[in-house]
C-alpha cells in the first residue's frame, strides 16, 4: 500500500499490465495535458488520460471488445481513483 502512494499512476498501471499480460511490447503514455481545459479537468487533474499500445499472447483469438474488457478489468481500481480515459491499441503477436 505504501508503494502505491509513492508510485505514479503510470508506474502502477505499467506494473499491473506487465504482471497480468506479460506483453511482448508495451507503451503507456500519459496524454493528460492534451485534455487541459476540457470539462471536468481542473488545475489539479493529473494522470487522468492515457494511451496504451500493447502486444500480448493473452489477446490471441479474442475480439477487440474482449481485449478491452480484459484491460479494463485489471485497471478498475485506477478508474475508481481518478483515471478518466484510456485509449487502447491492443493486439496479439
Amino acid at each position: 500500500m505504501e508503494s502505491e502512494i509513492k508510485d505514479s499512476r503510470l508506474i502502477r498501471m505499467e506494473k499491473i499490465l506487465t504482471e497480468k499480460f506479460s506483453p511482448k511490447e508495451i507503451e503507456l503514455t500519459d496524454v493528460s495535458l492534451e485534455h487541459a481545459g476540457h470539462p471536468g479537468m481542473t488545475k489539479g487533474s493529473k494522470e487522468t488520460h492515457f494511451r496504451l499500445y500493447m502486444v500480448s499472447d493473452v489477446f490471441l483469438g479474442k475480439s477487440t471488445v474482449e481485449n478491452h474488457r480484459l484491460v479494463y478489468a485489471e485497471l478498475g481500481a485506477e478508474f475508481k481513483k481518478g483515471l478518466h480515459a484510456l485509449e487502447m491499441n491492443l493486439s496479439a503477436p
